[in-house]
């Protein structure tokens, strides 16, 4: 019998999937030769040819003075455990070194494109100000994640040059100095180098420790050294609490608030003291369930945030004496065909549900019928949501394209019909890289170049990418794809182009 049948191991000449062949080895040090010679040939100025020299050697110190296993890539064996080990390591020892590599090179891009706006006669209030902008598109993130990271690198490359680089040289990582930076946001110049010294006398006290401990000790940190600014900071961060919705896979979604602390915990301890009460009841749900459950229960239902104090008391106890709870209407937008609205297709469409976006069809006429998914049968009444009315509105559209229908406008605004059609087609930011909701509507080609105010013309588009689309260089071009299956939107510059898919693609 041969071996390829007998069920033995398979020679060490047998090629593995996922592996570079054996002949592939054999000929290694003539792939580095080309490489490198590829490399030199490569044309460039002096700046260009230097972070090109700086990412090599960086590539040769993380691979050969790996410090996170025992043994570098050139001292193990080949196709052993212990190389695919010193593989990964290395790879990640190479990313802390482009992370300040690219750290570096975001300050600098924003001091050239600030020198830019000043050559082009840019008021000076206005010079650099679509800078964060235009880096986040030719790092291909979304804009507020760039504005972010930007402001994390200037930190590191201004305020704290030790931790620069030691992430140069790979003895902390990419997350840990996120996080470094972004935890001293807000402390001044001379706290920053403090905690710099501190980090750069003792590299070893951050090996080990995770970045949610890392933020603790930096918050003691700077408590202790700037006790007089904690009611400032404390003052500032209330102000940026919020609310955020993210989708996730199979019609769910996650919720997050930014809450007070002391909030947050009083929250979570009513919630788990409700779900309890509910399992000792007899609800056959898990707790966390049962959590999601009680937190839906109390938004749905409770009193209108827009209510006086004097209104909610009144309502409150004619309630109590009518022995009734206050029905919620709500208004949702649901972008579906109408074979899966009548249950006359299969279970392959997806209905498009406002502010959340593509959505399995199935969940939604579901959901319509008092059945939604994971529901526990027999722990609730045929219709959990008898007391709450919601209107749905509803658009049918191609199952082909996906495409709702065309409409248009005189006026400048855009009528709140046609701007709900539009918020319900993009779902998100239409910039490249975004995934902000949708705030404003903006017209694609401007109303004063003569841009309809239509179906067509009209973009969904966060606050700050509308508020930065005209800041720089900036061109916009709408391009009709031939192919039924939409449109799509190119944001382009002088210095960088991107493309961003129009829903349904």
């Amino acid at each position: 019998m041969s071996a390829a049948t007998s069920g033995d191991r398979p020679a060490k000449t047998a090629p593995v999937p996922g592996e570079p062949s054996s002949g592939s080895a054999s000929v290694g040090a003539d792939i580095l030769e080309e490489a490198t010679r590829r490399l030199v040939a490569v044309a460039g100025g002096p700046e260009a040819r230097l972070v090109l020299a700086e990412i090599v050697t960086a590539t040769l110190h993380a691979f050969t003075q790996t410090a996170s296993v025992r043994d570098p890539l050139p001292d193990t064996s080949p196709r052993s455990a212990e190389e695919s080990l010193a593989v990964l390591a290395g790879l990640d020892h190479l990313r802390s070194s482009l992370a300040a590599v690219e750290a570096t090179w975001q300050v600098i891009a924003e001091r050239r494109i600030r020198e830019d706006d000043e050559q082009r006669d840019v008021p000076t209030a206005e010079q650099g100000r679509g800078a964060a902008h235009e880096i986040a598109l030719a790092r291909r993130r979304a804009p507020a994640s760039g504005a972010f990271s930007l402001a994390a690198a200037r930190r590191l490359v201004t305020k704290l040059p030790g931790a620069l680089e030691l992430l140069r040289e790979g003895r902390i990582t990419e997350p840990k100095a996120t996080a470094l930076a972004s935890a001293l946001a807000h402390t001044n110049a001379a706290t920053c180098a403090v905690i710099d010294r501190e980090i750069v006398a003792d590299p070893d006290s951050l090996h080990g420790i995770g970045e949610r401990r890392l933020r603790a000790e930096l918050a003691r940190t700077v408590q202790r050294l700037e006790p007089d600014a904690s009611r400032d900071r404390a003052e500032r961060a209330a102000r940026a609490r919020h609310v955020t919705m993210t989708p996730l896979d199979d019609g769910m979604a996650r919720v997050s608030a930014v809450l007070r602390g002391i909030d947050a915990a009083g929250v979570m301890k009513a919630l788990q003291r409700g779900a309890e009460s509910r399992r000792a009841a007899g609800a056959r749900d898990a707790v966390r369930a049962l959590e999601a459950d009680l937190l839906v229960d109390a938004v749905l239902r409770a009193t209108p945030p827009t209510s006086s104090p004097a209104e909610v008391d009144g309502r409150s106890t004619a309630r109590r004496r009518k022995g009734s709870r206050r029905s919620s209407r709500l208004d949702v937008g649901i972008i579906i065909t109408d074979t899966a609205l009548l249950g006359r297709g299969d279970d392959t469409e997806c209905a498009q549900l406002e502010g959340y976006g593509a959505i399995p069809a199935h969940i939604v006429t579901d959901t319509l019928r008092g059945s939604p998914p994971g529901r526990q049968r027999g722990s609730e009444p045929a219709h959990p949501d008898a007391e709450l009315s919601a209107f749905y509105r509803r658009l049918y559209t191609s199952p082909r394209t996906g495409e709702l229908i065309a409409m248009e406008s005189r006026a400048r605004a855009f009528p709140d019909g046609l701007a709900r059609m539009i918020r319900w087609r993009d779902v998100t930011c239409r910039t490249p890289w975004c995934n902000a909701v949708v705030r404003q509507i903006d017209h694609a080609e401007p109303y004063r170049r003569g841009g309809p105010t239509s179906y067509d013309n009209g973009q969904g588009l966060c606050v700050r990418c509308n508020l930065l689309k005209e800041a720089g260089d900036w061109v916009l071009t709408r391009v009709t794809d031939t192919s039924g299956r939409g449109a799509q939107a190119s944001d382009t510059t002088a210095r960088s182009v991107s493309r961003a898919c129009a829903p349904g693609w």
